[in-house]
């Protein structure tokens, strides 16, 4: 009796084995096709706009009933806004331009993203300055996001720099697809205004996407 509750205690085993290792060989090769597929496609890098936030800074300053006081302080943070803005994308097209080698990449603004995904390019891809470049080829191949956004975990989202696919999904947690992109001093800094700056280096930032890239073996 005892030889046979054994016997069947290692067929078990090599069940299980062999099913624990066909399902390693299948996360293996799910890896290697998602980041062969990530280094032959086109990163699209979101550049900020702040449409929103803006908009509503606006529709408060241009009210009758604002006070002269109250619309001297939003007019001050408006422009603070915009100033953040534009070194923030100003800075990370520089980073994505000189430092990134690991894929096509282009740059555009977070507003163009549906125009894009309806075929109209008519001014959506932008160069280096950060003006709409008149003629460009269509993107041929798969393409991922890369911009700010808020991880896609119940109970503790992260804000950060995401890389997400074509429909906005985060990629799978091994892949590098979060990246801090606020150095936590100067976001505690910045909640009390003035000219300060929250956002980390582009340039540190690219190097360990970079890093991380690299790490995955190809």
């Amino acid at each position: 009796m005892s030889r046979f509750i054994t016997s069947i205690g290692l067929l078990t085993a090599i069940i299980l084995s062999f099913f624990t290792t066909e399902i390693h060989a299948q996360q293996r090769v799910f890896r290697d096709s998602l980041v062969q597929d990530f280094r032959s496609g086109t990163l699209i890098i979101r550049l900020r706009t702040d449409e929103n936030k803006l908009n509503s800074i606006e529709s408060v300053i241009d009210r009758a009933d604002t006070s002269p006081n109250y619309r001297r302080r939003l007019t001050e943070k408006r422009d603070l806004i915009i100033a953040n803005r534009d070194r923030f994308n100003q800075d990370l097209v520089a980073a994505f331009s000189e430092l990134y080698t690991f894929s096509e990449v282009r740059f555009m603004f977070d507003t163009d993203i549906k125009r894009f995904q309806t075929g109209d390019l008519e001014g959506v891809f932008l160069g280096t300055d950060l003006l709409p470049l008149r003629e460009v080829e269509p993107i041929s191949g798969s393409y991922y996001f890369f911009g700010e956004g808020n991880t896609q975990k119940s109970g503790n989202s992260r804000e950060g720099l995401l890389v997400t696919d074509r429909n906005g999904d985060q990629l799978p947690s091994w892949f590098p697809s979060y990246l801090r992109a606020k150095s936590n001093g100067r976001s505690f800094l910045a909640m009390f205004g003035g000219d300060r700056y929250p956002y980390l280096p582009a340039e540190k930032v690219v190097k360990k996407f970079l890093k991380k890239l690299g790490a995955l073996g190809f």
